[in-house]
C-alpha cells in the first residue's frame, strides 16, 4: 500500500537509547524519514539507516537551522517533525494521514504529553504543551534559536492526539540540559543587545518558580512539580550568570 506523502524529520546527536522507539512509531505511515545528525559517536546513524532513513550529517549551530535543513532535504510537501526522544501513538498517525488528505489547513498544532522523572507531568507549565509539528514545507519555517517555533503562512488547525515525550529520567540529565541550553540562550540575548541585570538575576528565577509551582499548579505534580519548578528557576539563574561571565 502506498504511504502518505509526508516527510518525517528528526535531528539527532547520540540518540541510540531513544531512536529505535521513535522510528518504530512512525515507520508504518511515514512516506520517508529524514535524519539530520550532528556527529553522533554511538549507533544513532546505524539505527536510522536500518529503518531506511535518509541520513545527512550537519554541524550543529542551533535547533531551528538544523530542523530547517531537514525540511529542505524532504521530498514531500508535508513535514512532520518529531524528536528522537518522542513517539507518535497510532492514533496520531491516523490523524496526520487524515489531515493531509483533507488539506484544510497549512499547519497543525499537536499536543504533547511529557514524561519526566518517571511520571507524566500534567501541570508545572508542561501541560498544555501544543506546538506546530505538522506543516506544509512551502508555508512554514522554524524561527528562533534554542526554543525555536514553526511559523506558518496560512491557516493552522489542531490535532487531538498528542506525541509522547520521554524527557529527563534523572536529575542529572536535567542538569546536563541546563548547562548545554543556557550557553546558547545567554549568547542569543547578548546578540540582541540584552545586557546583565541584577534585577533580572534575582527576579527571573523567583518569577519562574512561583509561576510554575503556584500559578501553573505545579504542586499538583507532587515532589516532581516542586523539583522541576526549582530546577527551571536554576535554569533562569544560570542564563543571567553566564551573561555576566560573557560580559566581563
Amino acid at each position: 500500500m502506498k504511504k502518505p506523502e509526508v516527510s518525517v524529520t528528526i535531528v539527532t546527536l547520540n540518540e541510540e537509547k531513544n531512536l529505535t522507539k521513535c522510528l518504530e512509531s512512525v515507520k508504518d505511515w511515514a512516506g520517508e524519514i529524514i535524519v539530520v545528525d550532528s556527529g553522533s559517536t554511538d549507533k544513532t546513524v546505524q539505527i536510522a539507516k536500518r529503518f531506511g532513513a535518509k541520513v545527512y550529517v550537519r554541524d550543529f549551530d542551533n535547533f531551528a537551522n538544523q530542523k530547517n535543513f531537514a525540511s529542505k532535504k524532504a521530498t514531500f510537501e508535508w513535514i512532520f517533525s518529531i524528536d528522537a526522544d518522542e513517539v507518535a501513538p497510532k492514533e496520531l498517525g491516523k490523524e496526520v494521514i487524515d489531515a493531509i488528505k483533507k488539506d484544510e489547513f497549512d499547519g497543525y498544532l499537536i499536543p504533547r504529553r511529557n514524561i519526566i522523572l518517571g511520571a507524566e507531568i500534567k501541570h508545572t507549565r508542561w501541560n498544555p504543551d501544543k506546538h506546530i509539528w505538522l506543516w506544509k514545507k512551502s508555508k512554514g519555517k522554524l524561527h528562533g534559536g534554542v526554543h525555536g517555533e514553526v511559523g506558518v503562512q496560512g491557516k493552522v488547525g489542531t490535532l487531538t492526539t498528542g506525541k509522547i515525550h520521554y524527557q529527563y529520567e534523572t536529575i542529572d540529565e536535567f542538569l546536563q540540559m541546563v548547562n548545554s541550553y543556557t550557553n546558547p540562550e545567554a549568547k542569543e540575548r547578548l546578540d540582541r543587545g540584552v545586557g546583565f541585570s541584577y534585577f533580572k538575576l534575582f527576579f527571573d528565577p523567583a518569577y519562574s518558580f512561583l509561576g510554575r509551582f503556584i500559578y501553573k499548579k505545579g504542586f499538583l505534580d507532587g515532589w516532581r512539580g516542586f523539583a522541576l519548578s526549582y530546577l527551571r528557576a536554576i535554569y533562569k539563574l544560570a542564563i543571567w550568570v553566564k551573561i555576566w561571565e560573557k560580559q566581563r
